[in-house]
């Protein structure tokens, strides 16, 4: 084979695990990520498929417990998909996995479980050559273990699996330091259950021992080029998508480093994905491309950034990387973590409970990427928060007035664009796509919060939005950061369904009460689950053993001052409500925009 030929053949798993065939996953690679689905589709097929054939042909074992040649010959292979092998590394007799890791591993490991599980010694030693060699004196051959997975991970591998009897008492996956070494653990824990069962049911492990070397077959794909073996690998994976656009960015970009610098990248590439995740740093690399291509997508983020590659092949390798790094970095900072650095720090403490808000309780994070690409290009603390200020009141009137997802992605790629084209921060956060036009959206946005079925709006997710920000204005004097839970409810202070004299007594009026009920004023927030059967207590009641024990939040506790709900209490509540969130949202931006 020379140049850039590809040679593709059928192996079975006792040739791919065999002595012509060492594996390395490259630095490039992502880590082991398979999980308890994918380990038990495995074990299932195969020993499903092994059932199906004994069923027709009988066992592959004969008395003996050797191989009965005919019958293996009768058994239909099992196919488990395709590999891709780059011969042309520079990592000497080892073939670099561009695809296939996630495959190669999980077998091993299962080979391993089933080696510790077997009686039959002989059986046992064949299973454990296919993931390790031992050294052999008389040929002046060292030990090695078939497949070295990322350094970060290998001793743990070997410690846990390879090593025989390494199965036996299956660890704890939550014992595992990194989410690969979790998986790992995780396959052993979950193939030693499902062969456990197996052979519960009758079965034996010595013939499914013999089926997976005899008969599962892959097809190896082999390339001796690097940048061929890569084609190949987006080729293949881009189409069908089992792998995601971090997983080929990742390997797009890591590739294309000169191999000097390749160690330092690839670190900084896996210690984000184990910060985050794969899944996390897709949506960062999402970010990037929102910044980059400030318009709707028309195809799969992959492509996007082929076309950006092909038009700038300086920004693929280093540049890519660095600027992921940038992005994560920032929304580390400023959104995760919800830092500001003004000198007031009044700001910072608004800031934090601003972005926290925003970051938990917004139902997108369209605001996400404006906020990044703002503090990219400028270094202004004091103006980073007028511009998020900005951007949460035009973002909310947009999307309580109507607006979709979609339409608000729209103008974040205008305010994208006047920041690009800005000669500073100032000019920037006067962008007309930031600050025109909530005045004329006033009525509109008063006409939202003035809904009847206020409470079932944007999916429930409107007045849980709109008590958090209240709740939070009522802190602003207070310069204390607010730790805002997860597990928040919105209820009713007027029961959805009255049924007790209390109630009916004071909202007589069916028609008015259902006009009422799920309207902003007759709404709270409350921590932890609802107490369905509290809700009809009388309201001094409720509040006492209820909200009262229920509630951190300030707008809730407001209620204490009540003896009593009525209508005229509900529509006072409601209609102060809606002015403060006019102020908020409108009229103090409009005053801002004047300064």
């Amino acid at each position: 084979m020379s140049g850039s030929q590809i040679d593709a053949e059928e192996e079975f798993v006792h040739k791919l695990y065999g002595e012509d065939y060492l594996y390395q996953i490259p630095k490039f690679q992502r880590p082991f990520s398979w999980t308890e689905e994918n380990f038990v589709d495995l074990v299932d097929d195969l020993t499903d498929a092994y059932e199906s054939n004994a069923e027709i042909h009988g066992d592959l074992l004969n008395s003996n417990r050797k191989l009965d040649k005919s019958r293996t010959e009768a058994y239909e292979p099992y196919f488990l998909g395709s590999i891709i092998l780059n011969r042309g590394g520079s990592t000497g007799d080892r073939f670099d996995v561009i695809d296939g890791q996630q495959r190669l591993t999980s077998v091993a490991i299962l080979l391993c479980v089933l080696r510790d599980r077997l009686e039959h010694r002989g059986w046992a030693t064949s299973l454990d050559r296919f993931v390790q060699e031992e050294e052999d004196f008389a040929k002046g051959q060292e030990g090695s273990v078939r497949l070295r997975i990322r350094d970060r991970d290998q001793s743990f591998f070997e410690k846990n699996v390879l090593e025989r009897g390494a199965t036996l008492e299956p660890a704890d996956p939550a014992d595992g330091d990194t989410e690969p070494q979790q998986n790992i653990l995780q396959a052993v824990s979950t193939f030693d259950e499902r062969l456990q069962e197996w052979v519960n049911e009758g079965n034996d492990l010595t013939s499914l021992a013999a089926f997976i070397p005899q008969r599962v077959v892959m097809v190896r794909i082999m390339t001796d080029s690097l940048s061929s073996a890569f084609r190949l690998f987006n080729v293949t994976n881009a189409r069908g998508m089992p792998l995601n656009n971090a997983d080929l960015l990742k390997s797009e970009n890591l590739s294309q480093i000169p191999e000097s610098d390749r160690d330092e990248y690839q670190r900084k590439w896996e210690d984000m994905e184990e910060e985050v995740g794969n899944e996390g740093l897709e949506r960062f690399i999402g970010y990037m491309r929102h910044i980059l291509v400030k318009d709707k997508s028309r195809k799969s983020i992959y492509d996007e950034f082929s076309e950006v590659f092909t038009k700038d092949p300086s920004y693929r390798g280093r540049d890519f990387v660095d600027e992921l790094g940038q992005v994560f970095d920032v929304h580390r900072e400023r959104v995760y973590d919800a830092e500001l650095h003004a000198d007031d720090e009044h700001k910072n403490v608004y800031y934090a409970n601003l972005v926290s808000v925003m970051r938990d309780f917004y139902p997108s994070d369209e605001w996400v990427v404006a906020l990044i690409e703002f503090d990219k290009q400028f270094d202004d603390e004091g103006l980073l928060f007028e511009f998020v200020r900005h951007l949460e009141r035009r973002l909310t009137v947009d999307w309580l007035t109507g607006a979709s997802s979609s339409d608000r992605y729209s103008r974040i790629y205008s305010i994208l664009r006047d920041i690009e084209s800005a000669d500073g921060p100032r000019e920037a956060l006067d962008s007309t796509h930031l600050v025109d036009g909530l005045r004329d959206d006033r009525e509109d946005f008063r006409e939202a919060l003035n809904l009847r079925n206020f409470y079932r709006k944007g999916n429930y997710q409107w007045p849980k939005y709109i008590l958090m920000r209240l709740d939070m204005e009522r802190f602003d004097n207070r310069n204390v950061k607010i730790q805002y839970g997860q597990n928040i409810n919105v209820e009713h202070i007027l029961p959805q369904n009255p049924n007790s004299g209390y109630w009916t007594q004071r909202f007589s009026d069916e028609l008015e009460r259902e006009k009422w009920t799920n309207r902003l004023g007759n709404l709270v927030l409350l921590d932890g689950r609802k107490n369905y059967k509290a809700s009809n207590r009388p309201f001094p009641k409720k509040y006492r053993e209820y909200f009262e024990k229920k509630s951190d939040f300030a707008i809730t506790n407001e209620l204490s001052e009540l003896d009593s709900w009525t209508p005229k209490r509900l529509k006072e509540r409601h209609e102060r409500l809606v002015e403060e969130c006019i102020e908020h949202w409108v009229d103090s931006a409009a005053e801002t925009n004047v300064v």
